[in-house]
């Protein structure tokens, strides 16, 4: 026959493995709560950007190969002056959605000059074109997929305001054409861009202390 005692020791051991229970769920459930958290902010990083959209190529993409195809637009080999305008010092990095930097990516860029001139043959818009500005030029994102141009601020022409074309290559294969706009509020009622988001291709001018400009473009791809 059972004693009052031994149904006491029952009674707590059942109890002490009931606990043992409890904090094991316990445990487990803010085991997962944990993992379910680190996981959505993974998720949230790899899309932390939103595509650079594609933008047309344009009629003025150079047709005329040119000696001096590099980042300094500003200085033409063989020419010993400097082109005319306010100098632009231009920066980005190229990164693909996730944020990741895209190395030894091709940047291409073309544009007009500050009176709104574009170097090609196809370009009806009056004026000399400067022998001291390249027009065009091309450079490669290093191991933290930045880039860099020293060139001109773009003039704009009607109906456009001032914009930058590119070209993206990665692989020896375009994977993005696209324009960089520098809009002005008295260029507001121009033609900006011929996709629907145009506040991923615009950026601003700012002024250096040197009396230049600076500007900083992302591309994502």
């Amino acid at each position: 026959m059972q004693s009052f005692f031994d149904m006491g020791q029952l009674d707590l051991t059942e109890v002490e493995l009931n606990l043992q229970k409890s904090n094991l769920l316990c445990l487990i459930s803010i085991i997962m709560v944990a993992a379910f958290c680190l996981a959505a902010q993974k998720s949230g990083a790899q899309e932390s950007y939103a595509k650079t959209p594609a933008d047309y190529e344009g009629p003025f993409y150079p047709v005329s190969k040119q000696q001096d195809i590099d980042n300094d637009l500003v200085h033409v080999q063989g020419q010993n002056g400097t082109a005319k305008g306010d100098i632009l010092n231009l920066s980005g990095v190229v990164v693909n959605t996730k944020g990741e930097a895209q190395k030894n990516c091709i940047i291409e860029i073309w544009q007009t000059d500050p009176q709104g001139r574009y170097n090609h043959p196809g370009d009806s818009t009056p004026g000399e074109r400067d022998p001291y500005f390249q027009y065009w030029g091309a450079t490669f994102t290093d191991v933290d997929g930045k880039y860099f141009f020293k060139t001109v601020v773009p003039g704009s022409y009607e109906p456009r305001p001032a914009h930058i074309h590119y070209k993206v290559l990665q692989d020896g294969k375009v994977i993005l054409t696209s324009q960089i706009y520098f809009m002005k509020p008295e260029e507001s009622t121009k033609l900006p861009s011929m996709t629907s988001q145009i506040e991923l291709q615009t950026v601003n001018l700012k002024p250096t202390a040197s009396g230049e400009f600076k500007a900083f473009f992302r591309i994502v791809i």
